[in-house]
């Protein structure tokens, strides 16, 4: 399984990381830091032309350059690129936020810190949809 994280602060990239080796041995991890690079990483643009397509975006909303939010827009309303599944993982506890990544196609949203469990539920709920 393929996930990329877009997710601006070392320490939850570190953390993350950490989680997913402790309960799933076969996956690939991709970070980016911004929101300028994970938009050119998910329409594989510029320096990420290379990169195959994740199963799983991992998306904090408060990033440099370009906002989670809009990221998740861009990705929803691109043709060929809308059937990415995207979950939001981020400190934002507004209600606005929550409603706004929902009603633009986002999987699931979750307020950080997450625990180990509600990490592998994600995952695995999204390995699934992946292997149908």
């Amino acid at each position: 399984m393929k996930i990329l994280l877009v997710e601006d602060n070392e320490i939850d990239v570190i953390l993350t990381k950490s989680l997913l080796e402790d309960f799933k041995s076969d996956f690939t991890l991709e970070v980016v830091y911004n929101g300028a690079d994970a938009t050119d990483f998910l329409l594989q643009q510029n320096e990420y032309s290379h990169c195959e397509e994740p199963d799983l975006v991992l998306l904090d909303l408060n990033l440099p350059k370009i906002d989670g939010l809009e990221v998740l827009q861009v990705i929803k309303n691109t043709n060929g690129k809308s059937h990415i599944p995207i979950v939001i993982l981020t400190t934002s506890v507004l209600d606005s936020d929550k409603n706004f990544a929902l009603q633009n196609g986002a999987l699931d949203y979750w307020e950080k810190p997450l625990d180990i469990k509600l990490l592998k539920d994600i995952v695995v709920k999204n390995s699934i949809l992946v292997e149908e």
